[in-house]
């Protein structure tokens, strides 16, 4: 019988060549008609395979073994780019001016198709089905609530997910119970005083302190709101307002992100923005408008799915490590909302390096090295699930 390694080792020079071809031609959320597309004729002539495009706009659905009994296990990658200029001066550097692949969705991509292919060579050692979803529109678009919403996870007890992490060296995983990734949320603070000469401020009311002091407030949030023993950020990215130096504007916007780690500490967090805004504004002389658009929740790794991953690594080949939460977003989240799942950090950082581009960085590369391990990852925890996954994930 051939190994697992071995299958994987068929597969490399193709799915190097759709990586590269993929950095070369990256899409934004709900554009990843190109990705999708050559997703699909990756896997063409496969048997036994259920392919559903067009789901969540852009997204590909493919189902392996769809007529077997057995509990249905999911993986996921995203396959959406960043609109950020690339400087890495790669051979397949990105051809579209202003966009890139800075977050490694080419890798995850990468990752998934070759784990299809090598899970649908294996065809009769697996006793239930296999979904595995190409999702868009990780950054910032919604696109995992939307694959969720347009019947991604039917049928699914559980799910399982990676992310390329270049704060690791290849053959690491890192593993995280609970909370690992923050929720993502936006605010828009509207201002609104009275307009007025400069040099007669008497005569206004002046939006530039209030959104001053407002702003210096809104650090109470995490200071003197939150349990020092839990985690929350707020950060006002952006001030505008004003058209002329002797000008008093009437009106200033503050636009900013909310992070937290706790569902009650995010509408906590959201209530007292609210609240601070409104109440410094009012202080004042002035109003305030406060928007709060939420993004993705906060993503925590069931348990049961995570000491399963954890017990998998070494399958896979890869070393398990236990990583601090991060206060970045992922909207895998929306998945494990809604059924068991677990997210991983997957090492990628070449051996012998200190550092490694970070991730949303101009240079930054997922490495063709760290795909093979991506792979058996992916193939080791479908491989397992039905012979060493706890009856929490299967039964």
């Amino acid at each position: 019988m051939t190994s697992v390694d071995d299958l994987i080792k068929t597969q490399m020079p193709d799915l190097i060549r759709l990586r590269h071809e993929i950095h070369q031609h990256p899409e934004l959320g709900y554009e990843e008609h190109g990705t999708a597309q050559r997703v699909v004729d990756a896997l063409a002539g496969i048997d036994d395979l259920d392919i559903r495009t067009g789901v969540a706009q852009t997204g590909v659905v493919v189902t392996l073994g769809a007529d077997k009994k057995a509990p249905m296990v999911a993986l996921r990658a995203d396959m959406d780019a960043l609109a950020i200029q690339e400087t890495s001066g790669l051979p397949y550097a990105s051809s579209v001016p202003g966009k890139m692949h800075a977050c490694g969705h080419d890798g995850h991509t990468t990752c998934l198709v070759g784990a299809v292919k090598v899970l649908a060579m294996m065809g009769d050692q697996l006793p239930g089905p296999v979904r595995f979803l190409f999702q868009p529109a990780e950054e910032g678009g919604g696109g995992g609530g939307r694959m969720c919403e347009e019947g991604a996870l039917e049928d699914v007890r559980a799910i399982f997910g990676l992310h390329g992490w270049p704060y690791l060296s290849q053959g690491e995983l890192g593993v995280r119970t609970g909370p690992f990734l923050a929720s993502s949320d936006r605010f828009c603070i509207v201002i609104e005083g009275q307009g007025a000469h400069a040099a007669f401020p008497h005569q206004g009311v002046d939006p530039i302190p209030i959104a001053a002091q407002i702003v210096l407030a809104l650090q109470t949030i995490a200071s003197r709101h939150t349990d020092p023993l839990d985690a929350v950020v707020v950060t006002v990215a952006q001030m505008h307002g004003g058209t002329a130096d002797n000008i008093i504007s009437a009106s200033i916007e503050l636009r900013g992100t909310l992070r937290s780690l706790q569902a009650t500490t995010r509408t906590a967090a959201m209530h007292h923005i609210k609240q601070i805004a409104e109440g410094i504004a009012t202080a004042n002389g002035a109003r305030a408008e406060v928007t709060i658009t939420k993004g993705t929740p906060v993503l925590s790794n069931d348990p049961a799915a995570t000491q399963f991953g954890f017990e998998t690594a070494a399958a896979a080949t890869l070393t398990p490590v236990d990583i601090d939460p991060v206060m970045g977003g992922e909207d895998f989240a929306f998945y494990a909302e809604r059924i068991p799942a677990a997210f991983f950090a997957l090492g990628v950082r070449p051996p012998g390096r200190d550092a490694y581009p970070a991730l949303h960085q101009r240079d930054y590369d997922f490495p063709d090295d760290a795909i093979a391990a991506g792979v058996a990852l992916h193939v080791q925890l479908v491989r397992r699930f039905w012979s060493d996954a706890p009856t929490a994930l299967t039964g």
